[in-house]
């Protein structure tokens, strides 16, 4: 054999892995395989409390989007999605039932007692109780300067979280606009994280719609550019079949000035908008007398109606990115943004985490919106939040509720 075969022979040796590798690698695929089909069985069929706590909250949030059902279709059998999603059916029933009615009968809120100082100073914390904590105090006192032009004209921005200055519910203050009547907190919970903007004069909020509405939408930032907006959040839900809707149709009703220029669902969602009155009210579209309204809203689930929580647990939703809006008994009213499916940031939260959020501020009324990657919010012309769409600048909105600055 001369030395060239020699060499080919002992390549060709060398090539030819050890049958005892062979056996360990294939074991261990058997275990790998083994563990993750353990894994699965007990996440799909564990009647433990918490697997099936988090198994029905998986399920809720795959089959509440538009094109992501196949999360739960394609892993879990029908029998169980089917189950879990029957459960929402008796919640929808109870939601049919519910209406407002602002009980004037009803105990007002007790809010934070403040001391009997200089008029100016006691009726700015009358009206921001929210303000009225040690921390904020402490900012002021610090930053005396900020008070050159009176409470009436405070104007902070701690958008970049510079300073540690909390609400009375110890949540973070991230601007202040007096002149504006609007202040901005920001929301924190388990794998979420939103912003809460609060407006003192329900008259500075309003629903716009888009320049093209019937072709398609803009976004967030075309609303707050062109109302110079303090806030701006999206509103109704829209055709969007596939994921890819370009917002021009509105779903569900949608009232302008007495007026319907949506498409009402007469289903289980709930009516929601500010009557003449400037009173926030949630009922049934189909028994509703629209011509009361400046304007109006239909989506699903209210949260609370006359100050009692009507909402319980995910109501079959899952987890996802949220809007929502409510009012207190004293008028403020609040617009509610969290962001969500974004591993690391906020992952979203549930309807009942709203309602927990909305209720610390004392809402009266409130509702949930159609969130999902349409959930957006800008505060003085820039975008605050972040949300899931493909666009970082968010998706095209038929329409979008605006807080326009005082006049």
């Amino acid at each position: 054999m001369t030395d060239q075969h020699k060499r080919r022979r002992r390549r060709r040796v060398h090539r030819r892995p050890p049958k005892k590798d062979h056996r360990k690698l294939r074991n261990g695929l058997l275990i790998t395989l083994g563990c993750l089909v353990a894994c699965y069985l007990v996440f799909v069929f564990s009647p433990i409390p918490i697997v099936a706590k988090w198994r029905e909250i998986y399920i809720e949030t795959a089959m509440t989007t538009n094109s992501h059902k196949w999360l739960a279709t394609m892993f879990i059998p029908h029998s169980i999605i089917d189950e879990v999603m029957s459960q929402r059916q008796a919640q929808e029933a109870d939601q049919k039932k519910l209406e407002s009615t602002w009980d004037d009968n009803a105990e007002p809120v007790q809010t934070p007692e403040v001391k009997q100082e200089d008029t100016e100073k006691k009726e700015f914390f009358d009206k921001y109780w929210e303000l009225n904590s040690d921390s904020f105090k402490e900012y002021l006192s610090a930053n005396s300067y900020l008070l050159a032009d009176g409470y009436d004209n405070l104007d902070i921005d701690n958008l970049d979280h510079s300073a540690k200055i909390l609400t009375t519910e110890g949540d973070e203050i991230l601007a202040v606009d007096a002149a504006n009547n609007t202040i901005l907190i920001g929301v924190k919970g388990d794998g979420y994280v939103g912003k809460l903007a609060i407006v003192k004069d329900i008259d500075q909020v309003s629903v716009k719609t888009s320049r093209h509405i019937g072709s398609y939408g803009e976004t967030a930032g075309v609303y707050a550019k062109r109302y110079d907006a303090e806030v701006v959040i999206n509103a109704s839900a829209f055709r969007d079949v596939g994921g890819h809707g370009s917002g021009g149709t509105i779903r569900g009703a949608c009232v302008l000035d007495g007026a319907e220029i949506g498409t009402p669902e007469n289903r289980f969602w709930k009516f929601a908008g500010i009557k003449n009155d400037g009173r926030m009210y949630i009922s049934n579209y189909y028994t509703t007398d629209i011509s009361d309204y400046r304007w109006g809203l239909e989506f699903y689930p209210a949260l609370i109606v006359d100050g009692k929580n009507v909402v319980d647990g995910t109501f079959g939703m899952g987890i996802q990115p949220r809007t929502a809006i409510g009012q207190s008994e004293s008028g403020d009213f609040m617009m509610l943004i969290v962001d969500g499916r974004q591993v690391g940031y906020s992952l979203g939260c549930t309807v009942s985490d709203c309602e927990g959020i909305l209720a610390r501020y004392h809402a009266y009324q409130a509702t949930n919106l159609d969130g999902g990657s349409s959930a957006i919010m800008c505060y003085k012309g820039k975008q605050i939040t972040k949300p899931s769409s493909v666009s970082s600048l968010g998706r095209f909105l038929p329409n979008a509720l605006v807080v326009e600055k005082k006049r």
